[in-house]
């Protein structure tokens, strides 16, 4: 499925302090925090590499992950590096109930071409882990 293409441009401007969209930066953790855009980004890798093998699997939680920090009509700019991750993670938001979603072509690569600010954030409501904890709380139902 064809999602809207933004360029790294129209992203940064989409997801600036003054932008109506979020980045959901689809790499695996290791990749994003050696550097990734600016602005109002978060971290939901699409699929993980076993550390020895290289062997891709899918994060099961993806779409949990979403679902519990955005909600499904919050404009979004998936992105990445330039490879197909991307508009794999896309079509799984959307066939999530996501309604805006938009990818970001050149990916990182043609980010840090543009000479757009690249930074290593990790912080709380940013990295995966901080994302990831309180979405499973809420989907594990209590004992009580």
């Amino acid at each position: 499925m064809a999602h809207p293409a933004l360029d790294p441009l129209q992203t940064a401007e989409r997801i600036a302090s003054g932008g109506d969209a979020t980045y959901v930066d689809v790499r695996p953790v290791a990749d994003f925090v050696k550097g990734h855009p600016k602005g109002r980004v978060i971290n939901v890798p699409v699929e993980f590499y076993h550390p020895r093998t290289g062997f891709a699997h899918a994060n099961e939680s993806f779409v949990l992950v979403l679902q519990h920090t955005l909600a499904n009509d919050t404009p979004v700019v998936v992105g990445g590096d330039a490879d197909g991750r991307t508009e794999r993670a896309a079509d799984l938001m959307v066939e999530a109930g996501f309604t805006d979603v938009s990818v970001m072509s050149a990916g990182l690569i043609g980010w840090r071409t543009c000479g757009l600010a690249v930074t290593g954030n990790n912080a709380d409501g940013v990295s995966y882990v901080s994302l990831l904890t309180p979405a499973k709380r809420a989907a594990t139902p209590s004992s009580s």
